[in-house]
């Protein structure tokens, strides 16, 4: 999560939201591709490799200071109906898929779902500051609801990484 911060925090400008966080040489197939872990994995070497050398963003921090002021953000890649909503909220952070952008990914995770209605896989981004607001009205207008909060999920990851949004 740290390289994911260390990577957007300088890139997030409301200027261009569609583009600011969506490094091309990152760029991903679809995220309904079947071999998304290895997706995610790619993305997460891109950007360690991009990174090396890079001072380091600070000390590190604990509790909510960690975000950096940001939030955590929930994608459940098999829910979304596609619609472009959050897409045109957001002024592109999600795109019309819903899928936050790819240089904002802290990993992908599959569990077993706690209700027939949240898929097994999810995918984690961090939100920078600067749009915490639009992605909020993004989320809002979800109807399916496959993109959350994070601490609003009902995700293991949510309770796990409940020490990283508490005071």
């Amino acid at each position: 999560m740290d390289e994911t911060i260390r990577w957007c925090a300088p890139r997030a400008t409301l200027d261009a939201p569609a583009t600011c966080l969506r490094t091309p040489a990152f760029q991903p197939r679809v995220m309904v591709d079947p071999d998304r872990f290895n997706l995610m994995d790619r993305i997460i070497s891109s950007r360690h490799h991009a990174l090396r050398g890079s001072p380091p963003l600070s000390p590190p921090l604990s509790g909510r200071d960690r975000l950096q002021g940001g939030r955590l953000l929930v994608f459940f890649p098999d829910d979304t109906l596609s619609d472009g909503v959050s897409d045109q909220v957001t002024r592109g952070f999600f795109d019309e898929h819903n899928v936050p952008p790819w240089d904002t990914w802290v990993g992908m995770f599959r569990e077993d779902p706690e209700s027939d209605t949240q898929s097994a896989d999810y995918l984690i981004a961090w939100v920078p500051p600067v749009f915490l607001d639009s992605v909020a009205q993004g989320i809002f207008v979800n109807p399916e609801q496959c993109i959350q909060w994070l601490e609003d999920s009902t995700t293991m990851m949510a309770q796990r990484l409940k020490d990283l949004t508490t005071p």
